[in-house]
């Protein structure tokens, strides 16, 4: 299959949105790091002399958003409307389905993660709205805190090429960091996917306690994975609170699904009994070998996000829901996608 371009959509994450640039942005982008010796100094274009040369070039990306390839973002603070660098995905080879990625960002928003948190949303867009394979970025060896930010973002030191590009100090042996959709899917697959006895196991915190009322091994069929189905009940009464799962493999149903689906009855919400459930299920998925797990909710749903926060999710992206998934044929649009390091 080819891919399928969208061009330049807007992202929002945890405290970012990845937006198209304006001609608006030339002052802020001149003064925060394309006029910036200390930003450029790595990179292969000179700083800028004058904001007006900054607006040339956005002038330049304006015209090129008119391409579907084309994904040329500013990223900027959600809370306080900064904009404070660029992030972009070049496609390098349609048939291979390959991508590289570049980015910047002004001096004094550096070491805060604002640019591994942009690159993983890439990532994830990528892999899943756009259908690339491969994404790969690269660093001048003597600037390693772009490589950790490729590090932090899941991406995978690969080598060094020696002389790859011509920079404002000369030229540069660049280190090169890729990812593949193979290797992406593993970081969300558990070790171990049979189903477990757990008859024995404590499943309790505080006065809640998960008891498993099904054993789902699975339909090779429709592509589901075993799955246990969880009651939350309040440990002393035995009062049924909800509902919890946590399914064992990934695909895509999965990555806008999640691993982990849950609810709690109405009369019980709003006192911390899914953030208990949540914490419970989180040391079964360690127990089967999770590195990391996705829990997605409904875009609008601020009560599930907090259930997810509190858990100690992190909100990689807002994804449109694609048309095949079960939940779009139920009404849904758009999903939440949280990610928890189990690690």
């Amino acid at each position: 299959m080819s891919l399928t371009h969208t061009g330049t959509r807007t992202i929002e994450t945890e405290r970012l949105l990845l937006r198209k640039f304006t001609m608006a942005d030339a002052e802020d982008m001149f003064r925060e790091w394309a006029g910036d010796e200390n930003v450029t100094r790595h990179l292969s274009f000179t700083p800028h002399k004058s904001s007006g040369e900054t607006k040339t070039i956005i002038a330049q990306w304006l015209a090129g958003y008119e391409e579907l390839n084309n994904y040329q973002y500013a990223m900027e603070i959600k809370n306080s409307g900064e904009l404070i660098g660029s992030i972009t995905v070049r496609i390098k080879n349609e048939k291979a389905k390959t991508a590289d990625a570049g980015y910047c960002i002004g001096v004094k928003y550096w070491n805060k993660g604002y640019t591994s948190e942009a690159l993983r949303a890439l990532i994830h867009y990528m892999f899943y709205d756009v259908g690339v394979n491969r994404i790969e970025a690269y660093h001048a060896v003597n600037n390693p805190a772009s490589g950790k930010v490729m590090q932090k973002a899941g991406m995978y030191h690969e080598g060094t090429c020696r002389q790859k590009y011509m920079s404002n100090e000369g030229w540069q042996d660049s280190d090169i960091y890729g990812l593949v959709r193979e290797d992406f899917d593993k970081i969300y697959t558990p070790q171990n996917k049979i189903l477990l006895d757990l008859s024995k196991a404590n499943l309790t915190l505080y006065n809640i306690n998960l008891e498993c009322f099904e054993y789902f091994k699975g339909d090779k069929n429709k592509n589901y994975f075993p799955a246990y189905f969880f009651n939350i009940k309040e440990k002393n009464s035995n009062t049924i609170l909800g509902d919890i799962s946590l399914r064992l493999g990934f695909n895509d149903n999965i990555y806008y699904g999640g691993h982990s689906g849950y609810s709690v009855k109405s009369e019980y919400r709003n006192m911390g009994v899914a953030t208990i459930a949540v914490t419970i299920l989180l040391e079964l998925a360690r127990t089967h070998g999770f590195g990391k797990i996705i829990i997605t909710n409904e875009y609008m749903n601020k009560a599930s996000s907090r259930v997810c926060e509190k858990a100690g999710a992190k909100l990689v992206r807002v994804a449109e829901l694609p048309s095949w998934h079960e939940l779009y044929l139920k009404g849904q649009r758009f999903v939440n996608i949280y990610e928890i390091d189990l690690k």
